[in-house]
This record gives C-alpha cells, structure tokens and sequence, in this order.
C-alpha cells in the first residue's frame, strides 16, 4: 500500500479548505488550488480562522496551527497543484463551466 503524503485538493470554498485543513492537519503537504488567487486566499484565509477558533477553544496549540499552516499551499494553476500529488480531491461547485 501506498502512503499518501502529498494532497492536492481543486476548489478552495466550503468542502475544499475544510478538506485541505484535515489533511495538513493530519501531515500531509497540501496544495489547495482554485481559479482566481482571490478564492485561493479566501480558503487559506479561512483555515487560518479555523485554527485560530480552534486555540481559543483550547482543542488546537499553537504548535500544531503552525505546523499545519506550514503544509499549506494555494496555486491557481492546476498542473502546478497537481503535479506530483499522491490523491487529488475534486471539490468545486457542480458546475459544467468551471
């Protein structure tokens, strides 16, 4: 069996930078892509937010906000995000023009 370590999750809204929290959480380097750097942001933005909640409800130390920001990264370009990734998660809006 192969291990997974590297994850690249497409789609940075709701399903994706949830995805993308776990995984870094739980070690792997993740690479979170969207079509614009402002949706890329916005789900980095918004782990960072989790993670902070997270220290201030005593269930995440700093440490471990760190380490897991540190897993992260976004891109808007596909290939980049992809290349290399052991899984890839699909999670962007069911739309047939994206």
């Amino acid at each position: 069996m192969r291990s997974i370590e590297t994850v690249a999750v497409v789609g940075a809204g709701t399903m994706g930078h949830g995805i993308a929290q776990v995984c870094a959480a739980a070690g792997c380097d993740v690479r979170l892509y969207d079509v614009d750097q402002a949706a890329v942001q916005a789900g980095l933005d918004r782990i960072r937010g989790n993670l902070e909640k997270g220290i201030a409800r005593g269930k995440v130390t700093e440490a471990e906000r760190d380490k897991t920001l540190a897993r992260l990264s976004g891109s808007t370009d596909l290939t980049e995000a992809s290349t290399g990734a052991d899984l890839v998660v699909e999670a962007a809006p069911e739309s047939m023009a994206l």
